[in-house]
């Protein structure tokens, strides 16, 4: 008898699939947020395949039915952006910045780490933006100055004994309805805004931990610090 096969590696797209179908769990009642949270944590942390079947095998029948399933994840649209795209960073460091493209639906889930989504510079097609995020025992920093967010931005944070800070211009309008326990979901600056100005609507969830907007003038100087496009992680 020949050595067993080797694990095949995950890639984005099913560690996102994987993600999807523990989110809907929350929503649905199957899973308590607790349970979400962790099983998120162990999907976007999973390097193997196998590592992802476990986590959703009480939740649905076949994580993995069909190879062909993920080319839709990532799938491109007419405008060049792709439909999702994924940040995530566990006892790590992950940063966006420069002219990146990030997809219609960016999430980004850090676990004892952090994030750093700079979308100044980001291609954007005016279409506006959704970004999804979720920090545990982490951070998350989300800069919207001067990005061409269009349509606007929406923003889906989940913080737990973490955080998700949220940078916009002085003018742009926030909509903020999350819920914070034992912990802050705000926008702690609030004077009035242009009507025709950027707006940010924000929803979510903050426990013992804090969902804040923080407001600032773009630096043009800061903007060209680093132009190279793409994902950097450091070792």
């Amino acid at each position: 008898m020949g050595d067993p096969a080797p694990d095949i590696r995950a890639s984005d797209a099913e560690r996102e699939r994987t993600a999807a179908t523990v989110r809907e769990a929350v929503a649905d009642g199957r899973l308590t947020m607790v349970e979400g949270d962790e099983r998120l944590a162990a999907a976007y942390g999973a390097v193997y395949r196998g590592e992802l079947v476990p986590i959703t095998a009480d939740l649905e029948p076949a994580p993995f039915p069909d190879p062909t399933v993920y080319a839709d994840v990532d799938r491109p649209v007419a405008s060049g952006r792709p439909d999702s795209t994924a940040s995530f960073a566990v006892l790590s460091g992950t940063q966006r910045r420069g002219p990146w493209v990030p997809g219609r639906t960016h999430r980004v889930a850090v676990l004892m780490g952090g994030a750093e989504l700079d979308f100044r510079q980001a291609r954007l097609d005016g279409a506006g933006l959704d970004i999804e995020a979720f920090a545990m025992m982490g951070g998350v920093t989300i800069d919207l100055r001067g990005a061409a967010i269009g349509a606007g931005v929406d923003i889906r944070a989940v913080a737990f004994m973490g955080g998700v800070e949220v940078i916009v211009d002085p003018e742009t309008t926030v909509v903020e309805t999350g819920i914070g326990i034992m912990g802050g979901f705000e926008d702690g600056t609030v004077p009035p805004r242009p009507p025709d100005g950027p707006v940010v609507r924000m929803s979510g969830l903050a426990v013992m931990g804090g969902v804040s907007v923080t407001r600032k003038p773009a630096d043009a100087r800061e903007v060209r610090r680093d132009d190279r496009p793409g994902e950097i992680t450091p070792g």
